[in-house]
C-alpha cells in the first residue's frame, strides 16, 4: 500500500511537471511565439484546424478524466447489485474489486482469510452496502477534491486560450497557434501520459507486484488468499 501511494504521488509531481510546466517552460522561456510574419502566412483554415484539434484533445482529457474520476468510483458502490436478485440466494463465487476505509484497523477484520458479513440492498432509491454491520458509503471528500481537479484543468484549458490570444495574436485571430503549442500539446502529454504510459505501467504494477490499492471482497464474505 504505501508503495503504491508514493508511486502516485511521484506520477501526479511527473505529470504536472511534463505534461504542463516542460510546454510552459518550452514556449515562454524558448521565445517561441509566431512572428506577424509567420501569422500573415498562415491561413484561417490552418488556424482554425488547429484550434479545433487543440479543443478535440482538452475534450478527450475530460472524459477520460470524468470517467477515471467520477464516474467509475461512484459507480462502485452499485457495481455489487448486478451479481444479486432480490429473495434469491445464488450459489458460487463472485469476486469483485470495491474501494473502502476501514473505521477500525486495529480489529485486523479485513486481513488475508478474515471471514466477514456483506448485505447488499437493490432498492433503486437507497442503494446501499453493509459490511459487519456498518454502512459502506462514497468517500466525500475524494469525490469533491476530483471534481475541483476537473474545474482546475477546464480553467487551466480556457485560461491558455483566453490568455494567449490575447497576449499573441496581435490581430491575427487565431493564427499564432501551431501545432507545438502549449494549448495543443498539454493535452496530448496528458493523453500521452494518462493513456498510454500509466494505464500500461500500472498494469505492469499490478500483475508483477500485486493489486496495491484495492482489496477484492468476494460476495460471500471471504477474502481470497493470495
Amino acid at each position: 500500500m504505501k508503495f503504491w501511494n508514493g508511486f502516485k504521488i511521484f506520477w501526479i509531481i511527473y505529470l504536472l511537471f511534463f505534461a504542463i510546466g516542460l510546454p510552459l517552460i518550452l514556449h515562454y522561456g524558448g521565445d517561441h511565439h509566431q512572428s506577424d510574419y509567420q501569422m500573415m502566412n498562415t491561413s484561417a483554415s490552418e488556424a482554425f484546424i488547429l484550434l479545433g484539434l487543440g479543443t478535440a484533445l482538452w475534450f478527450i482529457v475530460f472524459i477520460y478524466y470524468i470517467k477515471q474520476f467520477l464516474i467509475i468510483p461512484l459507480s462502485k458502490k452499485n457495481g455489487f447489485n448486478r451479481f444479486l436478485q432480490r429473495g434469491e440466494k445464488r450459489n458460487g463465487t463472485v469476486s469483485e474489486e470495491f474501494d473502502f476505509l476501514d473505521s477500525k484497523p486495529n480489529q485486523r477484520s479485513f486481513d488475508v482469510g478474515s471471514t466477514i458479513g456483506i448485505f447488499l440492498d437493490r432498492e433503486p432509491k437507497t442503494p446501499y452496502i453493509e459490511i459487519d454491520g456498518q454502512v459502506l458509503k462514497w468517500n466525500t471528500k475524494t469525490i469533491v477534491l476530483n471534481v475541483i481537479g476537473l474545474i482546475l484543468l477546464i480553467a487551466l484549458a480556457g485560461g491558455i486560450l483566453v490568455y494567449t490570444y490575447i497576449n499573441e495574436s496581435h490581430g491575427y485571430g487565431w493564427r499564432y497557434l501551431y501545432f507545438w503549442h502549449p494549448y495543443i500539446i498539454i493535452p496530448g502529454s496528458f493523453i500521452f501520459n494518462f493513456c498510454l504510459f500509466f494505464d500500461i505501467t500500472k498494469g505492469l504494477f499490478s500483475k508483477y507486484l500485486g493489486k496495491f490499492s484495492k482489496p477484492d471482497i468476494l460476495l460471500f464474505g471471504k477474502q481470497p488468499r493470495r
